[in-house]
């Protein structure tokens, strides 16, 4: 990461209003996302005692469940600890993806925390542990989800009911993130930064 490939990212503002998948759900999350008051306190201390000026980014695509469900909260923990975050597009952005695959990070959205001479020191993916056991959870409940998956790009059917059940998929994470879940997504991310030093 450096200067020019954070200003390649977008604002929140700017993305949102640009998204191309699921924009009125994600700016009805956006609006009523708060994160906790003690997570915003944790990042700012976190993230006093480095270089500063301390970035985020959020490397997703506009297609991601786990990104419309979760960039809402992690937007607001940012703005609320004075973080600047940028959005960016991994299909945008082949050099960041290379650096996040190179690592072994296959899925998104990927949150990174920047310092100020633009070292990662922290990283969060995707979704909260708990989140991503419901999720498993749903999968096995739902077994036609993997079938229709698989046979979406050959048959226009399949992707037709596909896309139908992952839509309900989707209302049933925000559901969970809404739920209490969200609090998961910015716990793991500040307890992602690392231990002060001493």
């Amino acid at each position: 990461m450096n200067d020019t490939a954070f200003l390649k990212g977008y604002d929140v503002s700017t993305y949102l209003g640009e998204l191309r998948n699921y924009r009125s759900l994600v700016k009805k999350l956006y609006q009523r996302a708060e994160p906790a008051p003690e997570h915003v306190t944790a990042l700012k201390h976190g993230l006093a005692v480095q270089v500063q000026p301390v970035r985020a980014t959020v490397m997703t695509e506009d297609w991601c469940g786990d990104s419309a469900a979760n960039l809402p909260i992690i937007a607001r923990l940012m703005e609320a600890a004075g973080v600047e975050l940028r959005v960016l597009r991994g299909s945008e952005l082949g050099e960041l993806k290379l650096y996040y695959e190179g690592a072994g990070v296959t899925h998104i959205p990927v949150v990174s925390l920047w310092d100020g001479e633009w070292r990662e020191i922290a990283r969060w993916v995707e979704a909260p542990a708990v989140v991503d056991r419901k999720k498993a959870a749903w999968k096995d409940a739902h077994p036609e989800f993997i079938r229709l998956y698989e046979q979406r790009d050959v048959d226009k059917q399949a992707a037709k009911q596909f896309a139908q059940l992952y839509r309900t998929f989707l209302d049933e994470m925000v559901r969970w993130y809404e739920g209490g879940d969200w609090r998961e997504t910015t716990r793991e991310l500040v307890e992602a930064l690392p231990a002060p030093a001493g």
